[in-house]
């Protein structure tokens, strides 16, 4: 084998090689936009109902007012502002009315029950799945890394 012929082997490979991680990190930048986008949509999700669920009190506009998370720049779409606000509009509906059904439960129990509301919908497999429906309908995932 000549020096030459060798050389350009080497280099062969090590351009591939640089070319695969250049595909492996746009792979995984694309990977971060979409958990960005997932943690956005359900800390949009876990605001809008925690101040319908506490009727925009004084309490939860001074804790949301002095919370950091999320992104300043608008990562969702209108659609999605729009869904969501359907959503915690009827899930505050929900706790509405479970809460005048609260007389049924043990003393103490009575009223509004938002936080163990609001946990379960966080946690729950069904708003994870409807984020990622959300990011594939906003066609917002096609965009990313070009």
């Amino acid at each position: 084998m000549t020096r030459p012929f060798l050389y350009s082997i080497l280099l062969t490979i090590g351009l591939t090689t640089i070319s695969c991680d250049g595909i492996r990190q746009t792979r995984s930048i694309k990977a971060q936009y979409k958990d960005i986008y997932i943690e956005q949509f359900k800390l949009t999700y876990f605001r809008q109902l925690l101040i319908k669920s506490y009727n925009n009190s004084n309490a939860v506009q001074e804790l949301i007012g002095a919370d950091h998370s999320g992104f300043t720049e608008p990562i969702l779409t209108i659609d999605d502002y729009k869904l969501i606000d359907s959503l915690t509009t009827n899930d505050n509906k929900y706790l509405v009315v479970d809460s005048t059904e609260g007389g049924r439960r043990a003393e103490g129990a009575q009223g509004k029950r938002p936080l163990g509301f609001i946990l379960n919908k966080q946690t729950s497999k069904w708003l994870d799945s409807l984020a990622k429906k959300r990011l594939k309908l906003s066609g917002l995932k096609n965009s990313w890394g070009n």
